[in-house]
Parts: structure tokens; sequence; C-alpha cells
């Protein structure tokens, strides 16, 4: 959206169809292991999650407040998200990109890059699917309905926070 029109100064392009790569191409994926969880927090009978994108969005930030960060081992390409998708929720974005400032410690990761993208959407991934895992073993012996989720919930927010690190940005 912007160009470089000199030192240190940018202008507004004129033809944005010259960028540089797409940001938010990426589809978001999940691990083959998760489907399950994935199945039951958004089957029609349960009607916790309409779409499975609020759900990796809940799961992401659950994986964070716990620290559980984990590598997606295996997953179906053909069942990944496009992040137009997340569209529809203006924290989205926000969400995407504190999640990689925190986990980095740098502001390089905020850049719009293919590379920055990644390790953005790596960052989210992983803990979505950390937050799945605990949303698994949560479910695994008990019923899944929402009573059972609200009650999953007060117990997170009654547990002590993640203490979140002391950046200090630069702009």
């Amino acid at each position: 959206m912007f160009q470089l029109s000199g030192d240190d100064f940018y202008d507004i392009m004129k033809d944005t169809t010259k960028r540089r790569g797409q940001m938010g191409m990426k589809r978001i994926q999940r691990a083959n292991d998760k489907e399950v969880i994935i199945q039951l927090l958004t089957a029609d009978a349960s009607g916790i999650f309409k779409e499975i994108w609020r759900l990796l969005l809940f799961a992401a930030v659950l994986g964070f407040h716990n620290k559980r960060r984990e590598p997606l081992i295996a997953v179906d390409a053909g069942k990944g998200i496009d992040q137009s998708s997340f569209g529809n929720n203006p924290a989205w974005p926000g969400v995407l990109y504190l999640l990689g400032l925190v986990e980095s410690s740098q502001t390089d990761v905020l850049k719009s890059s293919e590379e920055s993208e990644e390790e953005r959407m790596t960052v989210f991934e992983e803990y979505a699917n950390g937050g799945l895992a605990i949303l698994k073993e949560e479910f695994e012996t008990r019923n899944c309905n929402i009573e059972a989720l609200l009650t999953f919930i007060q117990s997170q927010i009654s547990t002590t926070p993640v203490k979140l690190p002391d950046l200090e940005i630069t702009i």
C-alpha cells in the first residue's frame, strides 16, 4: 500500500497491483489428531462453535493462556482455512500480530513480508493446536455441551494469568 519515495519517506501507492506478495493468503492449518474434538465442538448438536475459525481463535488464546504451543505433526492441506474466514472478526489481525509479537519479542514479526506472515501463522497454528489439545483432554471423559464449556472457561479465568513480557517498542 506504501512505496518508498525517498530517504525515509513513503507515499501511498497509486497502483496497488504492483505490491509484492499478497499478505493473508496462507491457509491456517490444523492437526489431524485434533479432528475429533473439532467435530465435537462444531457439531450442530452441541451448537458451541458455529464455525471452525471461531474455535481456532478461541483455542489459540487458550493455548497462549496456558503456555501450550504444540507443533502440527500431520495436517490435511485440504482442510486449511482461508484467512478471509476470520475477516468477520475485527480482533483477528490484532490477535495474530500480538501473538507473534509476544512470542518473538521483536517487531520484525509485524513486517509485511512472506517470512513474517509465515512466522505469525506458525505461532497462531501452534497455539491453536495446544489449545485444542487442552480441550481434547478436558472433554475426553465428560460431556461436551455449553454448560461444560462455560464451567471450563470459568476454571481458566480463575487460574493465574500468563505473565506477559515487558516489551519496549519504539516506532
